[in-house]
């Protein structure tokens, strides 16, 4: 009796545990997302100016870099599939889902595409300030020279300025430490001239490093020095706000601004259209009141550019039937789970409160996340060996790689809790089987056998007793044998 207590009290234990599991597995289709799709955008220089086109800052051209790769996601919940089966116009309320999904891409878009800009404006600040610098160095460096040594020829010239190492690639330093400058958020005209004047000073000793006694006594008096405050105010002063301040963030709204404007403030419910050049659409920048409405006409533009292309009626009911697919699919996996729960639940009671864990562990139980991570995760797999989305798409060459979640990843783990479980539960399982097997009390073995009088054997049964491994003799018998023996030897 104490066994089965005890074999009872762990299922009952191992129970509550496999009841959390399922608890956990069907909760966790609407606590997260059931399909979530990133994708990651490599895009070029080459793709951001074809989507931009050519754009100034003030008087300067927007440079455009490579950008680092970014991330979009698409996330889907279980109720977001449910509604459109609920509702009384199916298709309608499909196409509405979809009008909300590309309104949600359009507002994703706009970290990844200020992040982006970001790029492009350190990419145009480096350029605006190498460019203006080694300008301004570079006339102040040759003003000296040819003053220094009269008659000197630009090749000269332009030798000693190599033997010193100003160059491009000095040059290009410098803009880089100009830059980190600006990303401090402090930056103003004043500091781009001190950083000017610095360099210039710079050059001067590099001047005078080369050894020359015509270049030994440079210095950078006082009207040198207004002379570079007053060309770096006339050639940077684009970059700058009406303060004078000069910081990457106002910089990325001017871009942001110049992209918005170019959109056309289009609106979420605007007729759908295609993203234009900044060249080729209208209003300019200067009719975008901010940073913020630019964002918001760039979301719309790009939630409409969407529409246009995925919002046709065959796609749409199509995207029904993919919803119904994933509902059904949830709905199996759910079900097998309730069906363990309610076994649990119903068998907690009775003597013998083990079940059977099969059911949801066989597919049944993880087929959202079969569907939904395991086939498309293989299969982008197969199509990066291949050369990835690009190679076989030439339209998404900007797309670098695709990556799925789903909340059936909770069901999944669930499932493999379970076989983990199902060992010790299934031993423990048969033994409480057998502690709870009938027994008869010898009553009633009495009162069988005298109703079954054929079971009992007519004849004594012979037992048969070893104790040192030899067969048992009768004694008789053995004295018999034994004087025999004697008989045959006196012979």
């Amino acid at each position: 009796m104490k066994s089965v207590q005890q074999h009872r009290a762990a299922i009952m234990v191992m129970n509550v545990i496999i009841a959390l599991l399922c608890i956990a597995a069907i909760v966790g289709y609407f606590f997260s997302p059931l399909l979530t799709v990133s994708v990651k955008l490599d895009l070029s220089a080459q793709d951001l100016q074809e989507i931009a086109g050519d754009i100034k800052v003030g008087d300067y051209d927007v440079v455009y870099p490579d950008p680092k790769p970014e991330e979009v996601k698409l996330s889907v919940t279980t109720l977001e599939f449910v509604l459109p089966l609920v509702g009384g116009d199916p298709m309608g309320d499909t196409e509405d889902l979809i009008s909300e999904k590309a309104d949600s891409i359009g507002d994703a878009i706009i970290p990844v595409l200020r992040s982006t800009v970001q790029q492009v404006a350190e990419e145009t600040v480096t350029n605006v300030l190498k460019k203006e610098v080694a300008d301004i160095a570079n006339e102040k460096a040759k003003k000296v020279i040819a003053d220094a040594i009269p008659g000197i020829s630009d090749e000269e010239s332009q030798a000693i300025l190599e033997e010193a190492q100003i160059n491009d690639e000095y040059f290009a330093e410098k803009s880089q430490v100009a830059l980190d400058l600006l990303n401090s958020g402090t930056a103003d005209i004043g500091t781009v001239q001190d950083f000017a004047n610095d360099t210039v000073s710079e050059v001067f000793g590099k001047l005078q490093s080369t050894g020359r006694e015509e270049l030994s006594d440079l210095t950078l008096d006082e009207e040198m020095r207004q002379e570079v405050n007053d060309a770096v105010e006339e050639n940077i002063s684009d970059l700058a706000d009406a303060d004078g301040n000069i910081t990457m963030d106002e910089l990325i709204d001017r871009i942001m601004s110049e992209i918005g404007g170019s959109m056309g403030g289009r609106s979420a419910s605007a007729p759908s259209s295609r993203i234009t050049s900044l060249e080729a659409a209208a209003p300019r920048a200067e009719e975008s009141s901010s940073a913020t409405e630019a964002e918001e006409q760039i979301s719309a533009a790009v939630a409409n550019y969407i529409r246009d292309e995925i919002v046709t009626s065959s796609n749409v009911r199509i995207f029904f039937y993919i919803t119904i697919g994933a509902l059904a699919l949830t709905g199996i996996s759910m079900l097998a789970w309730l069906y363990l729960l309610i076994k649990i639940f119903v068998k907690g009671f009775s003597k013998n409160p083990a079940v059977k864990l099969k059911v949801p562990i066989l597919f049944l139980g993880w087929l959202p996340f079969l569907v939904f991570f395991l086939i498309p995760t293989i299969g982008m797999a197969a199509v990066n060996m291949l050369g990835g989305i690009g190679a076989l798409v030439s339209d998404l060459s900007m797309v670098s790689s695709l990556s799925f979640m789903t909340s059936g990843l909770i069901a999944f783990i669930a499932a493999v809790a379970l076989v983990i479980i199902f060992i010790p539960y299934n031993i423990v399982k048969k033994t409480l089987a057998l502690d709870l097997a009938p027994r008869l009390t010898p009553q009633e073995e009495a009162a069988y056998i005298s109703q079954n009088p054929s079971l009992v054997p007519q004849s004594p049964v012979v037992k048969e007793h070893t104790v040192s491994g030899e067969p048992y003799l009768d004694e008789e018998l053995f004295e018999s044998d034994r004087k025999n023996d004697g008989h045959d030897d006196e012979e």
